[in-house]
């Protein structure tokens, strides 16, 4: 197993962070490291309490606001730090935030800044680095598992229509070759993530000519489809959590698309999800036992200010436990669970017990949850959950 926890635009600024008009709770405002007002400082209490084990930290972009420099300089050591506290590797793409497209302070490249942070994005080794920044992106192998992190803000403050560029992502034709050409060299590994910022697919209804959309993202899910191995995709940029498949076969990558860390939802009016941290582990012993290309679980933990990082529960975001890996429907799974229970003569298993003897009960996108529930209810069954929104128990009714 691989567990990555996933830090997504954070949207680091210089503003009182217990401000309404702050756009971001990480502020280097007076310090900035109170675990009360702070999500990243809270962070590291999230991680010990829970005895979270991680093997690398994974940033989709956006890690300042509005290409602030200063807010930039001032988390990026901050996040380094924690990966080496916690004795792991960091690797970071860019987002639109990240670039000075508009050129506030840049006088030629938006890309000024970025490049010349420290530690470099997207990894410490400097031929990731040339690579990232020349190519659009690069692969980085680590033990039994491949990262390719890919720049979809590499077009931003150029091309003809500079203003329009800037509300979208996209990925080259050419980039698409070389990338297509380089997952077929990669090392052979149990685990493969692409990172980016930019969302490849589905649009929220709120874009207006498909504006955020990744130019270029069907094809590159095309490409992941048709690769040797399977694929998960993370990205930020929309603040909306999300976890589906992507087009394609049974092969289709996986998508992970992450809510803000950090992110005011008074700033962002439009987006009701709140700010999350999430902790993907990717379970391919699992998935091969079970017939699947890719298996795993998506933990999320929503901050609020004065409170902390807790379990997620209520009707935004991920829930604190969801999964992805079955790809069968709700009804053979349901047909599965009303014939143990009748030839048990059983009416209620606690929620471990139900997982330990219906496993793919652990491994349901959301959508696909939500039509198990469905299912189950028109069988008799219903989910019990405890106060804080976890899963107790799976009964049937007499």
């Amino acid at each position: 197993m691989k567990r990555f926890l996933l830090i997504s635009d954070v949207h680091a600024c210089e503003d009182d962070p217990s401000s309404s008009l702050s756009p971001s709770y990480v502020s280097s405002f007076g310090g900035g490291t109170r675990p009360t007002v702070d999500p990243l400082s809270d962070l590291r209490r999230l991680i010990d309490e829970e005895q979270l084990q991680l093997d690398c930290i994974l940033c989709p972009g956006d890690i300042t606001n509005k290409a602030n420099s200063n807010a930039f300089n001032y988390v990026w050591p901050r996040l380094h730090d924690l990966a080496n506290e916690l004795g792991i590797p960091l690797v970071s793409t860019v987002g639109n935030h990240d670039v000075d497209s508009r050129y506030k302070t840049s006088t030629f490249d938006p890309r000024d800044f970025a490049k010349a942070i420290v530690p470099p994005i997207p990894f410490g080794d400097r031929q990731n680095y040339l690579e990232f920044w020349a190519e659009d992106f690069t692969s980085i192998s680590l033990d039994d598992c491949n990262i390719l992190a890919l720049n979809t803000a590499a077009y931003h403050g150029a091309g003809r229509d500079t203003a329009a560029e800037i509300e979208h992502g996209r990925i080259s034709p050419r980039t698409i070759e070389a990338i297509k050409t380089k997952l077929s060299t990669l090392p052979s590994a149990s685990t493969n993530i692409l990172l980016c910022h930019h969302h490849p697919l589905q649009p929220e209804q709120s874009d207006e000519n498909l504006a955020g959309l990744t130019r270029g993202g069907s094809e590159l899910i095309r490409v992941l489809n048709d690769a040797p191995t399977s694929w998960i995709l993370i990205h930020g940029h929309k603040h909306v959590p999300d976890l589906f498949y992507g087009h394609g076969g049974a092969n289709s990558p996986v998508i992970v698309s992450c809510a803000s860390f950090s992110a005011q939802i008074n700033f962002d009016a439009q987006n009701k999800n709140p700010n999350q941290v999430h902790l993907l582990t990717s379970d391919p012993s699992g998935a091969r036992q079970s017939g699947w290309n890719s298996a795993g679980t998506i933990l999320s933990w929503t901050w609020q200010p004065g409170v902390g990082w807790k379990k997620s529960f209520g009707p935004h975001g991920l829930r604190h436990v969801c999964g992805f890996g079955h790809r069968a429907s709700a009804a053979s799974l349901v047909d599965q669970i009303d014939a143990y229970y009748t030839t048990q003569s059983v009416n209620s298993l606690a929620w471990t017990t139900a997982i330990a003897t219906f496993p793919s009960l652990m491994r349901l996108v959301p959508s696909d949850f939500r039509a198990l529930e469905r299912e189950l209810e028109q069988r008799g069954f219903v989910i019990l959950t405890d106060r804080d929104g976890s899963y107790a128990q799976l009964g049937r009714r007499p």
